[in-house]
């Protein structure tokens, strides 16, 4: 397997994108990539503490509301 023109095909299928939440998926990616597993963790651990406020302060679907929400995805 030849890398470079591996990373070259890449590049270019990348200047192609479009759609800015790709592009962050993306980043997030290469971020995580370059990120030591204490770093993970700390992310991870401040998301579930994150999610933890948000459902004390009450935002948060219920099971019906998420069901109606999923059942719209894929649809244009």
């Amino acid at each position: 397997m030849d890398i470079q023109a591996e990373i070259n095909w890449i590049h270019q299928e990348i200047d192609k994108v479009k759609d800015p939440s790709f592009v962050e998926k993306l980043k997030h990616l290469l971020q995580s990539l370059n990120s030591t597993v204490d770093e993970t963790s700390i992310d991870y651990n401040n998301d579930i503490d994150n999610a933890l406020e948000s459902i004390k302060k009450g935002n948060f679907y219920s099971d019906e509301e998420a069901r109606s929400i999923s059942k719209k995805w894929g649809r244009k």
